[in-house]
């Protein structure tokens, strides 16, 4: 997963989410949302509400993402993650 700093603890964000280790979690998500990543996923982008609960905050957590990336990680069908990654590539 990781291509840059912000997306490595994105992963390890999801991971320790996975794993129940909520403190964890909460600990790579303040590093994660520290570095710098991109502009935040604009109003209107698909999908942004529940990408955001999947950790998925800015153009630079998704830069570097594919489609199994996107289904294993969010509750996206493959289609819905298909128009994601369209929409991020149109930005």
């Amino acid at each position: 997963m990781a291509n840059t700093l912000r997306r490595l603890y994105l992963g390890k964000r999801i991971l320790s989410r996975e794993r129940g280790e909520f403190a964890l979690s909460a600990l790579w998500r303040a590093k994660q949302e520290a570095e710098p990543g991109g502009s935040p996923l604009p109003e209107g982008f698909p999908m942004r509400d529940r990408l955001a609960a999947a950790g998925y905050v800015a153009t630079g957590d998704l830069e570097g993402a594919d489609e199994d990336e996107l289904t294993e990680h969010t509750d996206l069908s493959r289609r819905e993650a298909r128009e994601v990654l369209a929409a991020l590539a149109a930005l």
